[in-house]
């Protein structure tokens, strides 16, 4: 194909394009071969970090990490005791809370009896028939009020009521006649 041959606007468009070309990328490193190759230019030095594997270099390394793992193993299990703590105390608040409703409960039954004991001891023909009653109350009275000093010591109703039961253990036991039940 000759200029001939082309169109005015053809030729124009030819004039208008650029007389070089970009290189490409693979420029610099082709160039940077042949001249090592050449001997012109010379490599880079590698840089090489040695570290002395000497026994007291082995031995502190030993001791760091055995040093970093009982620290992570100390953090860790101090956590988790930490944790552990918390769920011990909210099972201690349940468990109190159920003892409180039980008390509640059970307190609620013994009013109940002792009021259906003194309602059968009012129609009852002889002391008898409701003694048997009186004395499994009594004794019931005297191992909750044994419990409330345990639970509070310095609490003066309790000691009272346990100190008030003696006196009457004792005027009962010298009359001779008293039965004890246990259950």
């Amino acid at each position: 194909m000759h200029d001939d041959d082309l169109s005015p606007d053809e030729r124009e468009r030819f004039r208008t394009l650029p007389r070089t070309l970009d290189p490409d990328d693979s420029l610099e490193e082709r160039t940077v071969r042949a001249l090592r190759s050449a001997g012109l230019l010379r490599s880079a030095p590698v840089r090489v970090i040695r570290f002395p594997l000497s026994p007291a270099w082995i031995g502190a390394a030993l001791a760091a990490s055995l040093a970093i793992f009982v620290g992570g193993f100390g953090v860790g299990s101090w956590l988790e005791a930490r944790h552990t703590t918390q769920v011990v105390a909210q099972l201690h608040e349940q468990d109190a809370t159920r003892a409180a409703a039980l008390v509640q409960q059970t307190g609620s039954a013994y009013v109940s009896a002792m009021a259906a004991l003194a309602s059968a001891s009012e129609h009852a023909t002889s002391p008898s028939d409701v003694s048997q009653g009186r004395e499994v109350a009594v004794n019931a009275l005297h191992a909750a009020a044994n419990q409330l000093v345990r639970l509070a010591p310095e609490d003066p109703l309790a000691v009272n009521i346990l100190a008030g039961m003696r006196s009457a253990s004792r005027t009962d036991s010298s009359a001779g006649n008293s039965r004890l039940v246990w259950f």
